[in-house]
């Protein structure tokens, strides 16, 4: 019997031991070279500059087995500095490729090798950390095969989705904070008074007024290509009847996808790289930003099957065609109703002092727990609205939603569905406009049209809990922006040292995302897998982004494991340049002492420069402005000539402290004088120090109050309204102590994003006409 059980011993080592060398004989150190260069490149017909990976866009796909040791050695070919990170992989800190977290950034002609141990399996992806590069086209796509074959299918693709500018992304983004409806003029999604008489919601339009928000946002860029591969179209071979592995990474700078087959149904059997119980989706895969979803597809009988990847405002697409014959597009996807706004007025919320207090979500509430649970919070919306729009939904559970099937008389428009709108008359003044378009559907998570990412349907294959005699530590942020001023941020703070999120190594650590604005936010924690609480219990998926969709709370929590710095942000690009990220800590971790040296250069914000100018022949105004997320200094002016003897010019001097997106508090100089016709005698009256308030009414009034150093003090009441997305007319009314009341009122015809047509009337200097220019 000891022999028996010697030898069994014997056996099961000899086993384990074949299993370790056949694992090490499988793992290798895998080394790539990629040389990052400025060249010009042409997606839309203009050569423009751009920035490849060993010369393309994007860059090469990057191969590794579970197991093996990935050796990069980066070239930065360029003039200015550059860096690569690893998106969704689990690497030591220093190789995570985040400048000034992770490391100095690769500077000009010189080479950065990453060395790491390839810790998992999946479909990842890589882009540069540095500036707008990712906008410029430094990324790339990762695949790395599980030391055991998962899924057997006959080919396997590698669908890299990502959207291009022939705009520079410099000047994207001091576009986005100009604040300007040029974008959605571009891309054909701008709103209007007209817009919303057009599409049945005027009521839900001047709610919106009411309640202080602005247009609801699908997308903030106007793009002028998506790309699947660095392609518009393009296609790939298969045979009838062949089983497909897509690996979808969505490696664009902003643009969410919705995902058709015109082959069947999308099989998901991966998310994040991370494996799933397999979920076969008939109706659109809505992906978000830098997530990664493998699926299988299936290629019929005969035929070109398209894979489109759609932009979630409907802006434009891309394709890829499977198969060969006869092309089988998919149906197109309607655009978003943006009109419909869930009707979110309330009399209560209404007359709140905070953003937040008007989105039914106010500070002291979301500290008191209130939000704290996944899914809708819909204190702000009208119940009523809501119980008829589920109504609906649920009575047309048994209906098929074709697109033939819409040419009904009438308007279907339940506020969560479907929403036909015929050609009127007045369409020409539209051309612009989210209202034009004939079928319209709402983004909800009860739309199967146009549906919000499946993760309630995702469920890990293994099991994902941790132990619950682990330490937990809550981190509640909520998500806050202001579109006009393009601020965003966590807890109303943009990116600072003081507002880094300090974790302990060895507990659990639940984020619990709470998102006060009408925009999908897709978060990412460098360096970890998180659990997505969706309601699969220990079988939660895990993920390295997750999308918060507008007016809900999404949980996640991760093990504290991997001791480091390390960044967390919406991976919108230009709302992580706009503010919302942090820098997670652990405590007691301390950075190489190169990169200690230089870390508080990751807090850094960027000044930008605007002036706008209203040059008309009864007078000019204007505003010249320096400012960052929190800081504006400005010099405005207004001067006159007609109606009065002299010309008559007012200048103010001031600082302002943005406080949120209602409220800013400011202090400065003001002063007033003349000067002759002929600009040889200048005269002015004393300067005064003032100090106010500048802050946004309901109805959208935008409102300031001062009081000056002598004792006077001045009131301002204003706004603008879009008639049509070109067309809009404006008006203030003003009291001062001094010189009692004073009133403007004009209308503004917008040529292009810098000028503008203007015809003013004001109470002292009567009718003018010119141009009004913007920088």
């Amino acid at each position: 019997m000891g022999h028996s059980r010697s030898f069994r011993f014997i056996l099961q080592f000899c086993a384990v031991a074949l299993v370790l060398f056949a694992s090490s004989a499988q793992s290798k150190e895998v080394v790539y070279h990629l040389n990052i260069a400025e060249q010009d490149v042409n997606f839309t017909g203009k050569s423009k500059p751009g920035m490849t990976i060993n010369g393309s866009i994007p860059g090469p796909v990057l191969r590794f087995r579970e197991g093996d040791t990935a050796v990069m050695h980066v070239r930065n070919e360029m003039d200015v500095p550059t860096s690569i990170h690893w998106h969704g992989m689990l690497v030591p800190p220093d190789q995570d490729g985040v400048p000034y977290i992770s490391y100095p950034p690769i500077a000009p002609k010189t080479t950065f090798t990453y060395r790491f141990p390839i810790r998992q399996a999946g479909t990842y992806w890589y882009h540069s950390h540095t500036e707008l590069q990712e906008q410029l086209g430094v990324y790339g796509t990762m695949v790395i095969q599980p030391r055991s074959k998962r899924h057997s299918v006959s080919r396997e693709q590698v669908v890299h989705l990502s959207d291009w500018t022939d705009m520079d992304p410099k000047k994207v983004m001091r576009l986005l904070r100009r604040g300007s409806e040029a974008m959605g003029v571009k891309k054909g999604t701008a709103q209007s008074l007209l817009g919303a008489w057009k599409t049945d919601k005027m009521s839900e339009f001047w709610k919106r007024e009411a309640m202080r928000m602005p247009p609801m946002d699908i997308a903030d860029v106007a793009y002028d290509a998506f790309l699947i591969n660095g392609k518009q179209s393009s296609e790939m071979k298969a045979n009838p009847g062949d089983t497909v592995r897509l690996r979808i990474v969505d490696g664009s700078a902003t643009s969410y996808f919705h995902l058709q087959y015109s082959g069947g149904p999308l099989k998901i059997i991966a998310a994040d790289g991370q494996d799933v119980h397999p979920v076969e989706l008939k109706m659109p895969l809505l992906i978000g930003v830098a997530e990664t979803y493998d699926v299988i597809v299936k290629v019929p009988a005969s035929g070109s099957y398209e894979f489109r990847a759609t932009a979630h405002d409907g802006s434009g697409h891309a394709s890829l065609w499977i198969g060969s014959g006869e092309r089988k597009p998919v149906q197109d996807m309607p655009k978003p109703y943006v009109y419909d706004t869930m009707n979110m007025f309330n009399w209560k919320n209404m007359f709140a002092l905070t953003p937040a207090g008007t989105m039914g979500m106010p500070t002291r509430e979301v500290k008191q727990g209130k939000f704290d649970q996944p899914g809708m919070n819909m204190e702000g919306m009208d119940h009523t609205m809501m119980a008829e729009g589920m109504k609906h939904q649920m009575s047309m559970d048994g209906m098929k939603h074709d697109m033939g099937r819409m040419e009904m008389k009438g308007s279907m428009d339940d506020g969560m569905g479907m929403k036909h709108n015929p050609p009127k008359w007045y369409d020409f003044l539209l051309r612009e406009d989210a209202g034009r378009f004939p079928h319209l559907a709402s983004d909800t998570m009860m739309s199967k049209m146009r549906p919000f990412p499946p993760y309630k349907k995702l469920r890990s294959v293994k099991r994902t809990a941790f132990d619950a005699s682990k330490p937990v530590r809550e981190v509640r942020l909520t998500l806050d922006g202001d579109m006009d001023r393009y601020v965003w941020s966590f807890n109303n703070e943009p990116l600072a040292p003081e507002n880094d999120i300090k974790i302990n190594e060895g507990e659990v650590v639940r984020f619990i995302f709470i998102n006060r604005t009408m925009m999908h936010h897709p978060l990412h924690l460098h360096g970890h897998f998180f659990r997505v609480i969706n309601g699969q219990g220990a079988r939660s998926p895990l993920k390295h982004t997750v999308n918060v969709a507008p007016m809900t709370t999404t949980v996640i929590e991760f093990d504290a494991n991997e001791v480091g710095d390390w960044f967390f942000h919406c991976h919108l690009l230009y709302h992580m340049k706009g503010g919302m990220a942090r820098v997670v800590r652990y405590n007691g971790f301390t950075n190489d002492p190169e990169t200690e040296a230089i870390s508080d250069k990751r807090y850094d914000q960027h000044w930008y420069l605007f002036a706008q100018a209203d040059l008309l022949n009864n007078m000019t105004q204007g505003a010249i402005m320096f400012e960052n997320l929190e800081n504006t200094v400005s010099l405005s002016w207004e001067a006159g000539w007609d109606g009065v003897e002299d010309v008559e010019w007012e200048a103010e001097l001031v600082y302002d402290r943005y406080i949120n997106r209602f409220t800013s508090v400011f202090a400065g100089v003001y002063a007033e004088g003349g000067v002759t016709d002929d600009l040889s005698d200048w005269q002015s009256e004393k300067e005064r120090l003032i100090a106010g308030v500048r802050y946004l009414l309901p109805m959208n009034f935008s409102s300031s109050a001062w009081i000056d150093s002598d004792g006077g003090a001045r009131v301002t009441i204003g706004r603008e309204l879009m008639l049509t997305p070109r067309l809009g007319i404006f008006g203030d009314v003003e009291y001062d102590t001094r010189e009692k009341w004073s009133y403007q009122a004009g209308t503004s015809y917008m040529i292009n994003e810098n000028v503008s047509l203007t015809g003013l009337w004001d109470s002292s200097y009567g009718v003018g006409a010119g141009v009004t220019l913007k920088f």
